[in-house]
């Protein structure tokens, strides 16, 4: 699902791109490849520079982490007795999530490919997803993402109009990391069941010294029983783990244990399902795996806390 999706949405950006900068595909093609290039190394760095403003950087996001990002989330919501509870037995209506620093919205498709492969799964009539990140870039991919993802659940649950859940979508350009920002948007994280943190955290690791106060923030304004889901990188230097841990310890005054994330896609996410022009084009195949190269320790680390 996720490869076929992906491939999808980043077929239709090429050829909106094509048409309305004047570039040969490729071309667009090419910029993406070097997009990625450039930017393999760079997650891994305390301070990273990511293009993310660069529509093609974006979609080379895409391809290389829209579907390892989706199954991660996907994975925690089955190892994680809160989360599942709160998206398969929700005694209400609406499904209400928010995604700081969501970019694309990928725990989106990680949801809906949770609730396809369960039978009998409680899928709330409407499901109220907003994204907040300081990129206002995302918003487009983040609609056309929506927008898939409704689409894909809607045929394979073969369910009319009137019977298949209601995808609400909704992009905030906020700066998640200043929780000043929060009190535009009290509405949303007052009716949030949950708060999804994906890869967040990494990609800000100079600011978790100074993290404290927003979090702090985000915790007052949420409602009692809203579940806080954090997944990142299982780095080599586990004193990031140990640093976010400590963080969301201060706050919320409980315990924090943390599970990790190995192994490799599930096996119906196969490569080749990206499509031989792009794989053969941008001449890398997206990630597939959750472990290191040599010792095949995981490399994703994920906790949740109830507030």
């Amino acid at each position: 699902m996720y490869m076929e999706l992906v491939r999808d949405v980043i077929l239709k950006s090429i050829e909106r791109h094509v048409k309305n900068s004047g570039l040969t595909r490729e071309q667009v093609l090419d910029q993406i490849k070097k997009h990625i290039l450039n930017t393999s190394d760079e997650y891994f760095k305390d301070i990273p520079v990511i293009e993310y403003h660069d529509p093609l950087c974006r979609l080379g996001y895409l391809y290389m982490n829209a579907p390892a990002n989706a199954t991660a989330f996907e994975r925690v919501i089955n190892l994680c007795p809160d989360l599942y509870n709160k998206v398969d037995s929700l005694n209400k209506d609406t499904l209400s999530i928010c995604a700081l620093g969501g970019g694309p919205g990928t725990e989106l498709m990680g949801l809906m490919k949770h609730y396809l492969q369960q039978q009998g799964a409680v899928i709330p009539r409407k499901i109220a997803f907003t994204v907040l990140d300081n990129i206002s870039e995302w918003s487009d991919t983040w609609s056309e993402l929506g927008e898939a993802a409704e689409k894909e659940l809607r045929s394979s649950l073969a369910l009319d109009s009137g019977t298949a859940p209601t995808i609400a979508p909704m992009f905030l350009p906020y700066d998640v990391m200043d929780g000043a920002q929060f009190d535009f948007i009290q509405f949303q994280l007052e009716r949030a069941d949950l708060v999804v943190l994906n890869y967040l955290l990494s990609e800000n690791k100079t600011q978790l010294a100074t993290a404290k106060p927003a979090l702090v923030r985000l915790r007052k304004l949420t409602s009692p029983g809203c579940c806080f889901v954090v997944i990142d990188r299982l780095e080599q230097n586990t004193s990031f783990r140990s640093d976010v841990v400590n963080l969301f310890q201060e706050v919320f005054g409980v315990e924090i244990q943390t599970g990790t994330i190995g192994g490799t896609l599930d096996g119906d996410e196969q490569t080749r399902q990206m499509g031989e022009m792009l794989i053969e084009t941008l001449d890398r195949v997206p990630r597939v795996t959750f472990r290191t190269k040599i010792a095949q320790h995981p490399t994703v680390f994920w906790f949740a806390v109830t507030r």
